[in-house]
């Protein structure tokens, strides 16, 4: 790695603080000088990088989304690839993935999506600088067959960025099954998950996981969508880049574990709709019931008001009732 990258991750890591040079070059094991010609090439990139007197230097964060900071702090073998703007990360992945054009775990990150989709194809709002959409995209080798297990994957990366906003922003998200975040009574967030198949063996060839996240509320929502999408900060105070970095090194841990169901206490623990009258559409019918557990597949299983036991693997929660308030 070059010092330039080596210095842009310990600048973030340590952001609004003063570093000296001395303190800089120990870290990194360089010489001064080299701290000083590294920090000009970040300040030509496009950096923000000040210096006072008897303080050192000091990295400031813009906001702007850049794959160098990332890639700085992942530590994950991960591809990265970035766009200001795409139709959906997704679709470019399946894409990207379906004509190899992407052969190795990489991950889609675009500041804005205009056509971003959900499950069933539902299209949601993915504004500049608002919020993180990305996609993880998977391909299979031959000697890394991948077994599609759609509701342990998901509900092991709602997990995965439970964790990661917990511990960078120190706010709390909730699940509503199956793919749903949700933050003081408002969706925040989403995951689709989707496979790319081989039409003429029907085998599953790669996969793809997407994360749309607010981190502050889209502006110009409908007032109906208004007492329904939130975001989780007021403001951007906080780097993306630092987000994402963990996300990428959080889900990277966490798919090479997933199927044993490690996940799923936590995603039972923090899930609103489990004790309470949920209606579910799938398969073209709808049924109400009380969600009585989470399988450990990943599925919902409710009780009848006849006390029958009914399995959902895949389907939409229209409605659930907690305390009074309706999701």
């Amino acid at each position: 790695m070059k010092t330039s990258e080596q210095l842009l991750g310990y600048f973030v890591k340590h952001e609004s603080e003063y570093l000296s040079g001395e303190t800089l070059a120990n870290q990194l094991g360089v010489s001064r000088a080299a701290i000083w010609k590294a920090i000009q090439k970040l300040i030509e990139s496009g950096h923000e990088i000040e210096s006072q007197h008897r303080k050192g230097y000091r990295y400031k964060e813009t906001g702007v989304l850049s794959v160098p900071v990332i890639r700085a702090l992942v530590s994950s073998d991960w591809d990265i690839q970035y766009f200001e703007q795409l139709g959906s990360s997704n679709a470019y992945a399946k894409e990207a993935l379906a004509i190899k054009k992407i052969m190795k775990p990489t991950v889609i990150i675009a500041d804005q999506q205009n056509a971003a989709y959900g499950r069933f194809g539902r299209s949601f709002i993915a504004p500049q600088q608002t919020g993180i959409y990305l996609s993880f995209a998977l391909p299979m080798s031959d000697d890394n067959h991948i077994v599609l297990q759609p509701g342990l994957i998901t509900t092991a990366t709602a997990v995965v960025v439970r964790n990661v906003i917990k511990e960078t922003l120190g706010h709390l998200l909730s699940f509503k099954w199956v793919n749903d975040l949700i933050y003081e009574d408002k969706k925040v967030g989403g995951i689709l998950t989707e496979g790319v198949v081989n039409i003429e063996s029907q085998s599953l060839t790669s996969l793809v996981v997407g994360i749309g996240l607010n981190l502050i509320q889209p502006n110009n929502l409908t007032d109906d969508l208004d007492k329904k999408v939130g975001g989780i900060v007021s403001d951007l105070v906080f780097s993306r880049n630092i987000i994402i970095a963990k996300l990428v090194d959080a889900f990277s841990e966490m798919v090479d574990c997933y199927q044993t169901g490690a996940y799923l206490p936590e995603y039972r623990a923090h899930n609103i709709v489990l004790g309470h009258e949920v209606t579910v559409r799938f398969g073209g019918q709808q049924i109400t019931g009380t969600a009585i557990e989470i399988s450990d597949q990943g599925e919902l299983i409710l009780s009848s008001s006849e006390g029958k036991k009914i399995t959902v693997s895949s389907g939409e929660i229209t409605k659930v009732s907690v305390k009074g308030k309706h999701y």
